[in-house]
């Protein structure tokens, strides 16, 4: 009788054990495959887009994995990224931030940008006009207080009444606001005359060499400024002193909001004259725009005729006057 080959049952199954082994090794190995893809295809950054304004930041955030990330910024005058993702905005336009991370290569485009003006003041009636620069889409403009100071669409902003309104200007979702202070300016003179070179003291009301100006409506502190300094200067308390014949204006300023006065600086071409009997001089004031009207206060002195030609009539003293539109100024004449 033939004698039959015994196999143990358990080396008959070895290798199903491992033909199932290997299936499950492969499942594993796909399915972590297709992990990975699925990982690799959800990693993103919290923001596709940014709008800022000028010295302000957004930190960006890569979202999906816990990779380590490569920063960079396309244009570093415009915006720059730090190795955290902070991206500061440093000058107005567009730039794109990039993310590397584990050979994706994420983007962010930002937009920066920046008000043509800080916090300023206005007097009713006056405008001014603001920009966003930077912006590369329609910006959308209101005010917190149209009786205090309106903006149109294209941002020129009118001051009504005296308040505070917030000027704002919406970008691609974003705000940023300005704070307009509208002023009712005053001022003490709207027009002064002064002398120049005068000797002798009047004591009528504006005369004199020099004026104290003064704003009233604000406590802000005003700068002054005089369109011609040869003729009156004025200093930063608004004290104006004459420097020489003619007109200027006075204007005092707080931010976009000013007040002005008119000067007339005059000055007689001799405030002092020493005639003989019989003997003329002429007399003119120069800064004058009016008709001049003279007059002598004492005529058998000396007398003086339309033109300003004085005559000496006898020994003695007589005080020659120039009437200039109601404004004095005079000359002595003494006659030996």
């Amino acid at each position: 009788m033939r004698k039959k080959n015994f196999i143990p049952r358990n080396k008959k199954i070895i290798p199903y054990i491992f033909v199932f082994c290997m299936a499950i090794l492969s499942a594993v190995v796909f399915t972590k495959d297709i992990d990975s893809a699925k990982a690799a295809g959800s990693i993103y950054l919290n923001n596709s887009s940014l709008t800022l304004e000028v010295g302000h930041y957004s930190t960006l955030k890569v979202k999906g994995t816990s990779q380590k990330v490569t920063w960079k910024s396309a244009n570093e005058k415009c915006a720059t990224v730090s190795s955290g993702g902070r991206v500061t905005a440093m000058g107005w336009g567009t730039t794109t931030v990039y993310a590397t991370v584990g050979g994706k290569k994420l983007s962010c485009k930002v937009t920066v940008v920046q008000m043509s003006s800080r916090d300023f003041t206005l007097a009713p009636g006056a405008s001014k006009t603001l920009s966003l620069w930077g912006a590369n889409n329609t910006v959308t403009w209101s005010s917190s207080n149209k009786s205090v100071a309106t903006v149109s669409s294209d941002g020129k902003v009118t001051g009504k009444a005296a308040g505070t309104a917030n000027i704002t200007a919406v970008l691609n979702g974003k705000s940023f606001t300005r704070k307009v202070t509208v002023i009712d300016m005053d001022i003490n003179e709207k027009s002064i005359v002064l002398e120049y070179d005068g000797k002798f003291s009047l004591t009528q009301l504006g005369y004199g060499r020099s004026k104290k100006l003064k704003v009233a409506g604000t406590n802000m502190k005003a700068t002054w400024k005089s369109s011609n300094e040869a003729v009156a200067a004025v200093d930063s308390s608004g004290k104006v002193v004459a420097k020489g014949a003619g007109t200027a204006t006075i204007t005092a300023s707080v931010d976009g909001a000013s007040v002005s006065c008119k000067v007339t600086v005059l000055k007689i071409s001799n405030n002092e004259l020493t005639l003989k009997k019989g003997q003329t001089a002429k007399l003119s004031v120069y800064g004058a725009s009016g008709e001049i009207t003279w007059d002598s206060y004492k005529k058998s002195v000396a007398t003086v005729a339309a033109d300003g030609t004085v005559t000496a009539k006898s020994a003695g003293t007589a005080k020659i006057v120039a009437n200039v539109n109601g404004r004095l100024v005079r000359c002595i004449v003494t006659v030996k």
